[in-house]
């Protein structure tokens, strides 16, 4: 069974690589851009460019799954995140239908529910910025294809990705490099009973502000919390996305 990892040369993306490929998993990694390094064996490193439809189409040939990590992941003009999230991930998702590739997982973001304030009872998409309206998008595509192609689908909102807690909002949105990890695997090999399945990232926080929906059907269970910290201070943000929500749309 071997993963590609799109963006394989981003921070998840090399530390995903190097912690699957440690436990034996077959890897093929794809980036624009060579990682600074590569695991020792079991990795192949392949350069493309996800706006080329026939360069990723080819090298999802013989693939069991696709982890897509690949594309912007800060605020940015919307144009730029049509190019590079929107049809990247389509590019993505139709290269997986024309060679059969069972399993997508989508790198979503928490994000697309950010301006939700922080204390809300329930959390509707909202999205914060052009990233995430980028995401709410790949999202909608990746349940497009799940329904009337047979890919099937685990779209991951990917809370705040770090070392350690760094900031008050962290103690609800963190999610541990070694966590990511295991969600990320099992989002790519568990057997789903439906084709899409959208979960939430994060490490098991007691203050994590999403439901866990979908973590039982991943076998998913974190082995690191927000709480197994010192607090980084009171909490101050108004809404779930943090920066993203407050600042002003690029122009």
């Amino acid at each position: 069974m071997t993963l590609l990892i799109t963006g394989a040369a981003g921070t998840i993306g090399t530390r995903l690589a190097t912690g699957l490929a440690a436990h034996g998993v077959p890897l093929r990694l794809l980036d624009q851009h060579p990682p600074a390094s590569l695991p020792p064996a079991g990795a192949d490193f392949l350069q493309a460019d996800l706006r080329d439809q026939e360069a990723i189409e080819k090298d999802t040939i013989g693939i069991s799954a696709v982890v897509h990590l690949a594309g912007l992941t800060h605020e940015g003009p919307f144009a730029s995140m049509v190019e590079h999230n929107i049809t990247g991930t389509h590019h993505v998702l139709e290269a997986a239908r024309r060679q059969h590739v069972p399993r997508v997982v989508l790198a979503s973001s928490h994000h697309v529910t950010g301006l939700n304030p922080v204390d809300a009872l329930t959390t509707p998409l909202a999205p914060d910025s052009f990233y995430a309206v980028s995401k709410v998008t790949t999202e909608a595509l990746g349940h497009l294809y799940a329904h009337k192609t047979n890919v099937q689908v685990v779209s991951v909102r990917i809370g705040s990705y770090r070392d350690r807690p760094t900031e008050p909002r962290h103690r609800a949105t963190w999610l541990s490099p070694r966590d990511a990890t295991a969600l990320l695997y099992a989002a790519a090999t568990r057997p789903l009973a439906r084709p899409f399945l959208t979960v939430y990232g994060t490490s098991s926080n007691r203050e994590s502000w999403w439901p866990r929906t979908g973590w039982d059907t991943l076998g998913y269970q974190p082995a690191d919390s927000a709480d197994q910290h010192p607090a980084p201070g009171p909490l101050a943000d108004r809404f779930m996305g943090g920066a993203f929500a407050d600042d002003e749309l690029p122009t």
